[in-house]
């Protein structure tokens, strides 16, 4: 028997100590915001350098050839600029993305206690998980260029990456596109439907403490994401040794 969403929601509250103001959903919002923090600061230092050296060759270039077109010039480093700004933070999504998910499934296979210090996982193999963050948005990106429901697909194809990369920090990134997949098939309605039910988390939070609150809304739904993997990739497991015949399988029930 599988896992429903609403008992995977039970599962994720349960870890959480069923209080959105109970220690472990408070150390959750606290990686969180740790997390945005941490992607502020690199992708800041990041546009800030490349501003100072793409200024720097700009103002060298308009002072030695007086025929430049200046606002040409301008133009190009402008997008330049951008075009870091848009490349760091899609890779730095990647390195948080393994972290976030790596403090989620400390919790739900540990002691059912949030570690903070987990979230450093993201950072150690940090060119790896950088450049899956980068193609992982890249694919999802140019399928969105194409139409509205290939990207949607592609997202939701894409959505359990950084829990395999995880698990398999040995494997690259394609591997783990290909693993989410795998995962995935037969089970994106079902994801789909289990994220659209923290639509009102979301509303509340939003509206909670100047839009903070929605950090509890996205604890919750991280941590149940986190109980959906670990469902689903023993589903998956439990096909293979049975030879792929399709058969119940007992849910996976987390206890703390």
């Amino acid at each position: 028997m599988n896992l429903t969403n609403k008992q995977i929601r039970e599962q994720a509250r349960h870890l959480l100590d069923d209080n959105v103001f109970g220690k472990d959903w408070l150390k959750s919002v606290l990686t969180l915001a740790l997390s945005f923090i941490v992607a502020y600061v690199i992708t800041f230092a990041a546009v800030a350098i490349t501003s100072t050296l793409v200024g720097t060759i700009v103002g060298l270039l308009i002072t030695f050839l007086p025929g430049a077109n200046e606002i040409l010039l301008i133009v190009i480093a402008w997008f330049l600029v951008l075009l870091v700004e848009i490349l760091v933070a899609a890779g730095i999504g990647g390195n948080i993305s393994v972290g976030i998910a790596s403090v989620n499934l400390d919790l739900v296979r540990g002691d059912g206690h949030i570690s903070i210090k987990k979230f450093l996982d993201g950072f150690r193999g940090f060119v790896e998980n950088f450049i899956l963050g980068f193609m992982c948005t890249l694919q999802i990106t140019l399928w969105s260029l194409l139409f509205v429901v290939p990207g949607i697909y592609v997202a939701l194809s894409y959505a359990l990456v950084y829990h395999v990369k995880n698990d398999h920090p040995e494997y690259t990134w394609r591997d783990c596109l290909d693993e989410s997949e795998r995962l995935m098939t037969g089970n994106r309605w079902r994801y789909f439907k289990l994220n659209l039910s923290f639509i009102g988390w979301t509303l509340v939070g939003t509206l909670a403490f100047a839009g903070i609150g929605e950090l509890w809304a996205v604890a919750y739904q991280q941590t149940s994401i986190a109980v959906f993997y670990e469902q689903v990739k023993a589903e998956k497991d439990s096909l293979i040794l049975d030879g792929n015949d399709v058969g119940s399988t007992s849910p996976v029930v987390y206890s703390r």
